[in-house]
């Protein structure tokens, strides 16, 4: 009978250590959603798709996962919403929440996609999140009242660190906040971390006594483990300011150990690079638990958040419930910097503003080193358009002061 299988009310697990996780379920029938449902909670803890008589009473209490909700959905085929309460103590690191959330055994499995987690007060208390957050990424850039604007060098690689340079000091003289290497871009034989980081504080140097003000550069460290241990220590003992991984790619933990080692001295930014692979309509994770809750639960600081487009575009929903997932209030752990990435312009960022607010900061790659003036002068675009945008001012308007953006807009008429 179906009473007998892991059921429980909410309320039960309300002030205990649980994880709540919400799938979208495909392949089921109305006669055997529930059966199956209970069977999954057993075969992700205690389990597998036969009765075992080892499995004792206390482990059911204490480890086993309980189905708290099933509601099919008016479609066709067949899916449902699910939500089931994992018992906190099972998921020691990120990788058996992983584990035990969307990874066991496809013969105990149903088809499942991750779509929501969320946390009791007790379970939350597992996770420090971001050291820097939104108020301290701003005190290492100065700026605290604007939208931050971030450039990613282009091209992405194969340049030395003498060329670098020179890609890094005109989009620093062109006004823009942070710099970034590309996510393709970490150790090759031509130019390491290190060569990168002293050449271009060189030329922050130089742009800081011509302008008052440099960028933060963010190297991408991702690599092995003890490799970004090692490089975030030497990015430290440089004066380095923010670092970046990608960790989809690293590991949900390699890059919470990065973080809680160095996150009182280093702001981290989360790159979402290789998050396509871990999701799909139907299986894998939704980008609001990947890029918003895990990403924050592991201490990322800033995460680049790929911007679909108007309202109205696909994925537009998406985008923005991994905004909130990465703002709303989660106990005691700190929101996430959000970075939007892909396609930002100087003739679309004001639309990003307006639906996120000023805490946002704008990656801008294309749009700066693709600017037919060149890298200074799109930069000298895009924080033209962001000062209009913050300000209300029409684009027109500030282009009259602005060239560089008028060669945008007449560009973008013509």
């Amino acid at each position: 009978m179906f009473f007998d299988l892991p059921f429980d009310n909410e309320e039960n697990i309300a002030s205990g250590d649980f994880v709540i996780a919400t799938y979208l379920v495909s392949g089921v029938t109305e006669q055997d959603a529930l059966a199956r449902a209970g069977k999954f909670a057993i075969g992700q803890t205690v389990g597998t798709w036969v009765e075992l008589p080892g499995i004792t009473q206390s482990m059911v209490e204490r480890y086993q996962a309980r189905v708290l909700s099933l509601e099919l959905l008016p479609a066709e085929p067949v899916c449902a919403v699910l939500r089931v309460a994992f018992p906190a103590h099972n998921l020691p690191s990120f990788a058996m929440l992983q584990t035990a959330l969307v990874g066991n055994d496809v013969s105990t499995a149903l088809s499942v996609k991750l779509l929501d987690i969320a946390l009791t007060q007790t379970a939350l208390k597992r996770y420090q999140g971001p050291r820097q957050s939104v108020q301290g990424v701003r005190a290492l850039t100065g700026i605290m009242d604007r939208p931050l604007v971030l450039n990613m060098i282009k091209p992405c690689i194969g340049y030395s660190a003498e060329e670098g340079a020179k890609l890094f000091y005109e989009s620093a003289m062109g006004g823009v906040d942070l710099i970034k290497d590309d996510e393709v871009l970490a150790e090759i034989p031509i130019l390491s971390v290190m060569q990168r980081v002293r050449a271009y504080s060189v030329e922050a140097q130089r742009v800081r006594e011509q302008r008052g003000t440099a960028p933060v550069y963010i190297p991408n460290i991702t690599g092995r483990p003890k490799y970004m241990r090692e490089t975030a220590q030497m990015l430290i003992d440089e004066g380095a300011k923010m670092a970046m991984v990608n960790f989809v790619t690293t590991g949900l933990d390699a890059f919470a150990e990065l973080t809680e080692e160095f996150g009182d001295r280093l702001a981290f930014l989360a790159h979402y690079a290789g998050a396509g692979m871990m999701s799909s309509a139907w299986i894998g994770y939704a980008n609001p638990v990947l890029l918003g809750t895990l990403a924050r639960l592991a201490g990322a600081d800033m995460v680049m958040t790929m911007y679909p487009g108007a309202p109205g575009s696909r994925g537009y929903l998406e985008f923005c419930k991994t905004v909130q997932k990465q703002k709303l209030p989660l106990g005691s752990v700190n929101p996430i910097f959000t970075v939007v990435g892909g396609g930002v312009t100087p003739l679309n960022l004001s639309a990003v503003i307006r639906e996120i607010g000023s805490d946002v900061i704008l990656g801008v790659g294309g749009a700066i080193q693709g600017h037919p003036m060149g890298a200074r002068s799109g930069a000298e675009a895009t924080m033209a358009a962001v000062r209009a945008a913050h300000e209300g001012m029409p684009l027109a308007k500030a282009a009259e002061a602005c060239p560089p953006l008028g060669a945008v807009l007449s560009g973008y008429q013509g």
